[in-house]
């Protein structure tokens, strides 16, 4: 891919600049859980949110808010502009829990035909094109037949559009599971990325899936109730001294009101501000923080 597709259009594969790949601007989850602190609906507080973020010598934000979670491509391409950083739209489904009640009506090829109509046309009703399938969601014990299905459709999805595909697994090893149904399903497992995988503080379960050629997101950076970001960077250290600096990826996951700044969090310039120094000081050269934030995911979506 020569350019990277954004809210806001195609850009160049240099302006993407330091990137947090897996986050949230605008979703609504209200309706399956009852908590209205997953509704993220304000733009006045995106834009002030995402403003640290700018100026924390934060691009690009990624976000992966699919169908069944309330995503607004438009308040995305508004923000984007008032904010002036890139943001990147995610198609695609949750896990099964939140499937919208729609999708069990659809074949597998209007699925398909969907996804890529949101990657190469506009989604939502719009004509705010998607640029990544993610976040793909699977329950972490097992991988549900609704939820093969949607994962099956992502590959082709991607094999008819090149885009990159995230996924979310959660707390345990099912990571691994995802990787043999993706490759099953004919995709490309380096342009795969397994999400959250810092939920599960098993750097040989890390390493594993790296063996496999695909990517892993520390994506939870910060959810100290998962475990703690000293962890994490010890985590990361480790991975990259045993030669897989290029495949990590790095973010929050902002997807409550909880980890906002305006509701008492770190908000989306955490990593910035709060996870590279941890990493500083661990010996990490800046070298390597260029990769972790800035290389690596330019040559997700390009390579």
């Amino acid at each position: 891919m020569n350019t990277i597709q954004t809210v806001l259009g195609p850009i160049s594969p240099d302006q993407l600049g330091l990137t947090l790949p897996h986050e949230h601007v605008f979703s609504d989850l209200y309706e399956i859980t009852m908590n209205s602190h997953l509704i993220l609906s304000d733009p006045e507080v995106a834009r002030y949110e995402l403003g640290f973020f700018k100026q924390s010598g934060g691009s690009t934000i990624v976000d992966q808010t699919v169908h069944g979670l309330g995503p607004d491509p438009v308040a995305l391409r508004e923000v984007a502009r008032d904010v002036g950083i890139n943001i990147i739209a995610g198609t695609g489904f949750y896990w099964e829990k939140f499937h919208p009640p729609w999708l069990k009506d659809m074949t597998d090829r209007d699925i398909v035909a969907m996804l890529v109509k949101d990657l190469t046309e506009g989604f939502y009703g719009t004509d705010v094109r998607a640029g990544i399938l993610g976040e793909i969601g699977t329950h972490h014990r097992r991988i549900s037949a609704a939820e093969e299905r949607v994962v099956r459709a992502c590959a082709v999805a991607q094999r008819e559009t090149g885009v990159p595909i995230s996924t979310h697994a959660l707390f345990t090893r099912i990571g691994m599971d995802q990787v043999r149904l993706f490759e099953d399903a004919g995709a490309s497992l380096d342009k795969l990325v397994i999400g959250h995988v810092d939920t599960t503080p098993d750097v040989d379960y890390h390493i594993e899936l790296l063996r496999r050629g695909v990517w892993i997101a520390y994506d939870a950076i910060g959810q100290l109730d998962k475990q703690t970001d000293e962890r994490r960077a010890d985590a990361i250290v480790r991975l990259v001294r045993a030669g897989y600096r290029d495949r990590i990826l790095l973010s929050t996951d902002v997807g409550k009101r909880g980890a906002m700044r305006s509701y008492g969090g770190t908000g989306y310039d955490h990593v910035i501000n709060i996870f590279l120094p941890l990493l500083r000081e661990r010996g990490m050269e800046e070298e390597d923080l260029t990769a972790l934030t800035v290389d690596n995911p330019r040559r997700l979506f390009t390579g």
